[in-house]
């Protein structure tokens, strides 16, 4: 099998837009790994957030999380690589959004937990479509992260989608040595530049003793371009984000036409039967 490994994002490329993951999809993964392939999840949930999906898909080998800040064994939820935001440079970047007034909203995820300064209708949104918990700092995100023993791994903004382009260029203007990311119509993504999923999947390949020449990666925004960029066979969704399609070397078809189940078909399990 020519692709020994397969890197797939979560939201918007497994999950449909009705939070179902179809039974199409975990099928034909199965097949997958049952033919010797690693089937991997890289997402930039929570682990805790994404280990029940991991469970229904059967996953026992390693997920990325954090947006590749973080990977962790499914089977012991033990981390077993991390990287973290330099705490001052994320102190800097929480200033600069809470300075903008409550239209930007932040989070911050540190110790496996989202935090956020008070719980809103964005913060609902948000939580609800990931299905996780959160905590209120109840003061400024910016003087939690500098008081907390623990460091963050990424820094979130909920906003109106209209805002979300410009919000990324100016920031990423402000601050070279972050990267800004769309992983959502209302959600940019704040983190060190170099961590990101790509530097996940190349963390696994050297793991796993496979060339990342015969991985696959798939996506549809913005922060998985620099996974699907370093893959042998980079994916964007049909319902990805127009810069992700752009850097993808296949279009496949949507999230909610099993678009994921296609792809290996096509490239990993064809001809497999007949063998």
């Amino acid at each position: 099998m020519k692709y020994k490994a397969i890197f797939c994002d979560f939201d918007g490329t497994i999950y449909t837009e009705d939070h179902r993951i179809s039974q199409t999809n975990k099928d034909t993964i199965a097949k997958y790994i049952a033919a010797g392939g690693k089937f991997v999840v890289s997402t930039g949930r929570l682990f805790s957030a994404i280990y029940p999906k991991l469970v229904e898909l059967n996953l026992d080998g390693d997920v990325i999380v954090y947006q590749g800040a973080g990977v962790y064994d499914i089977k012991s939820k033990k981390q077993i690589y991390g990287k973290f935001f330099e705490r001052e440079m994320a102190v800097r970047a929480l200033e600069y959004v809470e300075a903008m007034g409550d239209e930007f909203v932040p989070l911050v995820y540190i110790d496996d937990t989202c935090h956020c300064r008070y719980f809103n209708e964005y913060v609902k949104e948000f939580v609800t479509i990931c299905n996780i918990g959160y905590k209120e700092t109840k003061i400024p995100l910016s003087q939690y992260v500098r008081e907390s023993e623990h460091l963050p791994v990424k820094v979130l903004v909920l906003m109106q989608g209209e805002c979300c382009d410009k919000f990324t260029e100016e920031g990423a203007k402000r601050f070279p040595d972050l990267a800004f990311m769309r992983s959502h119509t209302f959600i940019v993504e704040i983190m060190t530049k170099g961590i990101d999923k790509g530097a996940g999947v190349k963390w696994l390949c050297d793991k796993y003793g496979v060339d990342i020449k015969d991985t696959i990666a798939l996506g549809d925004s913005e922060n998985d371009i620099a996974m699907i960029e370093a893959a042998g066979l980079g994916v964007a969704m049909a319902n990805a984000m127009p810069k992700v399609k752009l850097a993808a070397d296949y279009i496949a078809d949507t999230n909610d036409n099993d678009g994921v189940a296609k792809v290996i078909e096509k490239f990993c399990l064809q001809g497999k039967d007949d063998e």
